[in-house]
């Protein structure tokens, strides 16, 4: 067993209360997402309300999943009842009462209601007027006429909110100009325009978007208006909505997307040029860079012979410690503070603190934990490494708001399904030992290549789930042959976190086959997407 696991081993006890966690052991900790977890956990164990509570006010960030457990412990009057109404499907609805029923109703949820019980419904809220308003337009005869006169508020709320089926069913109708002005003035409409543009069963809808004015709409709405003049065979109008995505855009990942797609639409070698000056090490620029024959920005892989540096590397609350440190530092700070990590076991802290002393402009692609991925073709340890890269920069104390744990962030209900799998105890901690997590991440790894080949919709799986994944693949119209394929299907992916995440994979990829001495091209790494023999189980039956 390695020091540092055997350190964290005899530790535990100690600050955990003999394997347990105490209301005295989270009271020393930092408010934070990792608390959280903790919390959540806490809550899980045999507590009284009064733990509970207190435990309860020392949570940062509230969410239904920790309001669950709190619900089973506490004696506070309306959390049980508000965790419990929050999870009534329709077929439970109307509920007992009108204040349980405003808590579980959304306009998904309504519209997969009978006629008769949404009447009945309406009568139960009648003093819910916030309510009361959308639901009385999803009754009536002509939902979107009356929808438009509802007003912006009401119509972003329903629209959004209501699901593919109600929407296309319902609302597939040109957008009135008076209206898109109003909406143009709501945050909301961002989300409105991603989702007309992402779904090819709105096609009024998406022509209406084609000349609106995008002068108030930011970067991810106007690019969304480029693509949906890509898709409906206007380049020209694209090309003005993608000017106007450029100046709003604030990251260099996003201009260089905006750079790619002006080349796609009218292929010029300065504009290519102008893409391989970025900074920036994504799929973008790799394509730049592979076009031109030119070198990619300098990447990084540190190497150490020194094991550890005396750091605990399984500990969250000291990862949180450290990005206390070096936020807001400069360069020779960091520099200077990155040499507590020149160890084998800390390289990801390492290359993380580097990479902001760098400020970007050097890339680091650690090469962490050999023994974790022995066994593996390079192809798949190259999978692995760009998923771990992309998931926790390597750092194997991670854990996400959605309490997502370790190095290949694995989420608790994922550990447990794999620890049975394994004929193992499941152990939460157990995944912040990078060894372990990465064995879990490997047997993941096989259930999802059962049905996915392509690391492109292997990592659409991994972030978003493998049903995300088919339901993308077999109904959205996605990766098929046609101009701009598959790139512009890699823009239209309807869940914002898999779009980007997908392309950073993608990208990172591309980076460790060089590195792992199996380099493929950009050009052949996404040849294959709109061939569904070579890329997925799910159309290729």
């Amino acid at each position: 067993m390695r020091r540092g696991a055997l350190f964290f081993l005899l530790l535990l006890p100690a600050l955990l209360g003999a394997g347990e966690i105490t209301l005295e052991w989270l009271a020393q900790k930092p408010r934070s997402y990792a608390k959280d977890f903790y919390i959540w956990r806490y809550f899980g164990q045999n507590i009284t309300p009064e733990q509970a509570d207190a435990a309860f006010y020392q949570i940062r960030s509230v969410n239904w999943k920790l309001i669950r457990r709190y619900a089973k412990k506490t004696k506070m009057p309306g959390f049980a009842m508000a965790d419990r109404c929050h999870r009534l499907g329709a077929k439970k609805l109307p509920a007992e009462s009108a204040e349980c029923s405003a808590i579980a109703l959304t306009p998904y949820k309504f519209a997969h209601m009978s006629r008769k019980k949404r009447f009945e419904l309406m009568k139960q809220l009648a003093d819910y007027p916030n309510l009361l308003r959308w639901m009385e337009t999803m009754v009536d005869e002509t939902p979107f006429f009356a929808l438009v006169k509802s007003g912006p508020d009401t119509f972003l709320e329903l629209f959004n909110r209501c699901g593919r089926q109600w929407r296309a069913e319902h609302l597939d109708h040109p957008l009135p100009p008076l209206l898109v002005a109003e909406l143009s003035k709501k945050s909301g409409f961002a989300q409105t325009i991603k989702l007309i543009a992402t779904d090819p069963n709105l096609p009024n809808l998406r022509r209406s978007l084609l000349g609106i004015d995008s002068a108030k709409l930011n970067h991810r709405a106007t690019f969304f208006l480029a693509m949906n003049a890509v898709n409906l065979g206007h380049p020209a109008l694209a090309k003005i909505y993608l000017a106007d995505a450029y100046k709003k855009a604030w990251f260099r990942f996003d201009k260089d997307k905006v750079l790619f797609w002006f080349y796609l639409l009218e292929p010029k070698e300065e504009t290519l040029k102008q893409l391989a000056q970025s900074f920036d090490l994504n799929l973008y620029t790799l394509y730049a860079h592979e076009e031109l024959g030119t070198k990619w920005p300098r990447v990084v892989s540190p190497s150490f012979e020194k094991e550890g540096c005396g750091y605990d590397i399984e500990d969250p609350f000291a990862w949180l410690k450290v990005l206390g440190a070096i936020k807001g530092k400069k360069e020779a700070w960091l520099l200077d503070y990155s040499r507590r990590f020149a160890c084998r076991e800390t390289e990801g802290h390492y290359s993380f603190v580097m990479e902001r002393a760098a400020r970007w402009r050097t890339h680091y692609f650690p090469l962490p934990y050999d023994k974790a991925f022995e066994g593996l073709s390079a192809d798949e340890k190259a999978l692995l490494l760009s998923l771990a890269r992309q998931e926790s920069r390597f750092i194997p104390s991670s854990i996400s708001p959605s309490y997502a744990l370790g190095m290949m962030q694995i989420m608790p209900f994922l550990v447990k399904a794999l620890a049975k799998e394994r004929k193992e105890p499941f152990d939460l901690d157990a995944m912040f030992d990078p060894y372990t997590n990465v064995a879990y991440a490997r047997q993941h790894m096989k259930f999802l290549k059962r049905s996915l080949y392509h690391p492109l919709f292997i990592a659409y799986a991994y972030n978003g789930g493998i049903g995300f994944t088919k339901k993308m693949l077999t109904t959205r119209g996605l990766f098929e042959k046609g101009e701009y394929e598959p790139w512009l299907s890699m823009e239209l992916v309807h869940y914002d976190e898999s779009r980007r995440y997908g392309k950073k994979v993608l990208a990172n990829y591309i980076v460790y086959k060089k590195l792992l001495g199996e380099p493929i091209a950009v050009s052949k790494a996404v040849e294959t997407l709109t061939r569904p023999s070579r890329t997925d189980r799910f159309r290729s039956r």
